[in-house]
């Protein structure tokens, strides 16, 4: 299969998903834009607990 096949084929899967695709309404756009917010929030959260867990873990073990 030549490159310009495989041009050819990706252009035809990209196309048919383009075609049954569609604009999503305002309320799911907004819903998504949240539990995305909220997701993003929760695993910053996430990472710096842990960075002032490891912290404290680091400067109790140099005494």
């Amino acid at each position: 299969m030549s490159v310009l096949d495989q041009a050819k084929e990706f252009i035809q899967k990209a196309m048919r998903v383009l075609r049954v695709s569609y604009r999503p309404t305002s309320d799911e756009f907004y819903t998504t834009l949240k539990i995305t917010g909220l997701g993003m929030i929760l695993i910053g959260m996430v990472g710096y607990v842990l960075t002032i867990i490891f912290g404290f873990l680091e400067k109790g073990g140099k005494s």
